[in-house]
């Protein structure tokens, strides 16, 4: 596999060997489907900034794209990560892949398979909108991300959503997967979020302004959405409410306070 190493900033010259072989070294996982795969290694000036080494990487599916993005003290350490990450989501790509060719097969007419129920089952219990009680919970970002770090924790945990406080802007966000296949973050719709970057969609907020959270369940209720980013009118932070498969509502506040 063809590994394309771009550096930003005083990147050492064994950096950018070492990510050639470990990226490089992926294509042990795959067949021809790959084309190559490109590399940005940035090593940051500021000395405030603690975890210096930054690594991006995407690898080229023909068609579909894996990526990732990590930060560490030093740049072997980040490209080591890089490739965990990039690896991680390859092998969960190959079992997509081969679970949809598995029930893919042709069958007769009207045979039934095991797969089949899973297939037609909804993705929550129907439970009444009087019934929904509210869970809460806080979120698994315990530091400020990049949205395309929050992008690989969400792919890490196999969430469909994920809320964090964005490194950038301290505001809270909401990174998760669009309909149309692509990674979205959702911020506050006092912030400009419109737009893309790092192949990520940025988008604001539906809600206009802090939100109290039985008008947040209200919209819920009446637009039966999968979640929703709002801002917290009582404490002020980025909340997602969202459907559990028990029917009830779930809540995921910030970690930090």
């Amino acid at each position: 596999m063809e590994v394309e190493v771009t550096v930003r900033g005083a990147v050492p010259a064994d950096a950018r060997e070492h990510a050639e072989e470990r990226i490089g070294s992926l294509d042990r996982l795959l067949d021809n489907t790959v084309s190559h795969a490109r590399v940005v290694l940035t090593e940051e000036a500021n000395p405030r900034i603690e975890r210096s080494s930054r690594a991006e990487g995407e690898i080229d599916l023909n068609g579909p794209i894996v990526r990732a993005s990590v930060a560490d003290i030093e740049p072997i350490a980040a490209i080591n990560q890089l490739a965990h990450r990039l690896e991680r989501q390859l092998r969960r790509w190959i079992d997509r892949r081969t679970d949809l060719a598995r029930r893919g097969v042709e069958r007769a007419a009207g045979e039934w398979r095991h797969a089949d129920f899973a297939t037609a089952r909804p993705d929550h219990f129907p439970r009444p909108p009087e019934e929904r009680e509210i869970v809460r919970r806080k979120s698994f970002a315990t530091h400020p991300l990049t949205p395309p770090e929050a992008a690989d924790e969400m792919e890490a945990l196999d969430h469909d959503f994920y809320l964090f406080t964005d490194v950038r802007t301290g505001a809270d966000a909401v990174a998760y997967h669009r309909d149309d296949g692509r990674l979205g973050v959702i911020g506050p719709s006092t912030l400009d979020w419109s737009g893309e970057s790092d192949g990520i969609v940025g988008e604001p907020s539906r809600m206009s302004g802090p939100t109290a959270l039985q008008d947040a369940v209200a919209e819920m209720n009446m637009l039966n959405h999968r979640f929703m980013y709002f801002t917290n009118a009582e404490t002020d932070r980025g909340n997602v409410i969202y459907t559990r498969y028990d029917g009830h509502y779930g809540l995921i506040e910030p970690a930090s306070p």
